[in-house]
């Protein structure tokens, strides 16, 4: 049996191990509170790098002092939640979704999710943003007020779809350019937070049965002028799922 359910690298775990066990080494400066927040010089640079690249192709050089560490993008987002949003706020996430955003919104900050179904509309699509729109309006009539609203791209759990076999793809699925602009319109129009949940951004990539998928396109390649104040845009990425080094097998 095999599982495609958990996105663990669970073939790369020896090889991991082993790296890890060679290289692995103890320095003083690992040992104090710096190494946490703000972080160490040579990962902050380390992580620079890799968010100039092509794959994120960003319109302002990402700088040290422009990222912020946690333990994971799940502790990221409860901060995020906790730190953008009072007790009861909305947040606006479309359906289906990553499960585990309910805990990081309500554990700590204890919003509310606010879900938009896409049952009947291509999710990937302009008229989607549509559907976010009529339920935000739905939710301030209901006396909630909504703060953030969450995309995930690549996204997870939807991957791309072949109608004719009625299954999905191993390869993620991605947000147009066009349609990022359009959710961010939608939340400079509200002044809404703008979360770019970015984890999967290593796991799109052409298979035989999927030759051209959707590029990959970062909130940081997209130009904010006259679309979004750049305050309320947020990008979240992590460690744990594909890195480059791995994006191809």
């Amino acid at each position: 049996m095999i599982s495609l359910g958990i996105a663990e690298n669970t073939l790369m775990y020896s090889e991991l191990a082993e790296f890890l066990d060679s290289n692995m080494r103890i320095s003083p400066d690992l040992l104090g509170y710096s190494a946490v927040m703000p972080g160490l010089p040579s990962l902050r640079s380390g992580l620079c790098k890799l968010y100039n690249s092509a794959l994120f192709d960003p319109v302002l050089a990402v700088k040290p002092e422009h990222l912020y560490f946690t333990s994971g993008c799940s502790a990221l987002l409860d901060q995020l939640f906790w730190t953008l949003c009072d007790e009861g706020e909305g947040v606006l996430i479309g359906m289906p979704m990553y499960g585990g955003f309910v805990n990081d919104m309500r554990i700590r900050a204890k919003c509310k999710l606010v879900p938009v179904s896409l049952r009947g509309y291509d999710a990937f699509s302009k008229d989607a943003v549509r559907r976010y729109e009529e339920e935000f309006l739905k939710a301030k009539e209901e006396g909630i007020t909504v703060r953030v609203l969450v995309l995930c791209t690549p996204h997870n759990p939807l991957g791309q779809y072949d109608s004719t076999l009625w299954r999905q793809r191993l390869t993620c699925r991605c947000y147009s350019r066009e349609v990022m602009e359009e959710y961010m319109r939608l939340c400079e129009k509200y002044q809404i937070h703008f979360i770019s949940d970015e984890i999967y951004a290593f796991t799109t990539f052409s298979t035989n049965d999927v030759p051209n998928p959707t590029p990959f396109v970062s909130c940081l390649s997209i130009p904010k002028e006259n679309l979004i104040d750049p305050k309320l845009c947020h990008i979240v990425h992590g460690m744990s799922k594909v890195l480059p080094v791995t994006s191809h097998h």
